[in-house]
């Protein structure tokens, strides 16, 4: 075996790991690498922000709202926009529950192959089909891929573009306790935890979820939505400002 097929073999070994651990301490280089990508929230303030992706869904994305509702528990719906013109009643059912709708494109397919005129028009559509406002919107593109031109029309356009923290693949039917062991690791004050209500069997994921809301808060998390986390995070920067002016004016 040559050296530069061990270098590779290890190389892929390091990448299957971070891929399937996730662990925390690599974090810190994707927001070096994309600093415009919101992976988690600095927060000292016990919140988890939860999100779930590729709904609405007639059948599976109520029996989260179910659960989330038993949990007292608020989330970022990132929906599809040409399946929230097919089941606006369930966009409804979202909102009704206190939960934020974010943007997660119009047709459920990769944003890579299209040019940036068609991109801002499919963000457009999805914008128009959830009514969302222009006080605070949120975009992930599917896959969790865009080219970096996109997220610039995006961010133009009054978009924070979100990913996260705690993503356990469940598009690839990982089992149910792979699930709860890698949203519970990473559960940490400003953590985005993502899940799928919208796949064609997300049954393992809102298994899961019941135990993942109790193993938040067994640790006094609260799971609220990425604009509520997005929130305290503004209003602590805030109030540290306040105290910096406050210092400088009594000194």
């Amino acid at each position: 075996m040559t050296a530069g097929l061990v270098v590779v073999i290890t190389l892929l070994g390091i990448a299957l790991v971070v891929f399937w651990i996730e662990p925390l301490g690599v974090l810190g280089v994707f927001e070096k690498v994309t600093p415009n990508i919101i992976y988690r929230v600095r927060t000292e303030r016990p919140l988890v922000a939860l999100s779930f992706d590729d709904g609405p869904h007639p059948e599976f994305t109520p029996q989260v709202l179910e659960i989330l509702m038993r949990s007292d528990a608020r989330a970022t719906f990132f929906l599809i926009g040409e399946r929230a013109l097919q089941y606006p009643d369930v966009v409804s059912r979202i909102r009704a529950g206190g939960h934020e709708v974010g943007n997660h494109y119009f047709s459920n397919g990769a944003t890579l192959l299209d040019s940036d005129a068609e991109f801002a028009v499919n963000l457009e559509k999805t914008e128009n089909a959830l009514g969302m406002s222009t006080r605070r919107k949120l975009f992930r593109p599917p896959g969790g891929l865009a080219w970096s031109r996109q997220l610039r029309i995006a961010r133009a356009k009054g978009y924070a573009c979100v990913l996260g923290c705690a993503y356990p693949h469940d598009p690839m039917r990982p089992p149910v306790w792979y699930i709860e062991w890698l949203i519970a690791k990473n559960l940490r004050p400003g953590s985005i935890v993502i899940l799928h209500d919208g796949i064609s069997d997300p049954r393992r994921s809102i298994q899961a979820l019941p135990h993942i809301l109790c193993a938040g808060r067994e640790r006094g998390l609260q799971f609220v939505s990425i604009g509520e986390l997005l929130q305290a995070k503004r209003e602590q920067t805030d109030k540290k400002n306040d105290k910096v002016v406050l210092g400088i004016r009594l000194a």
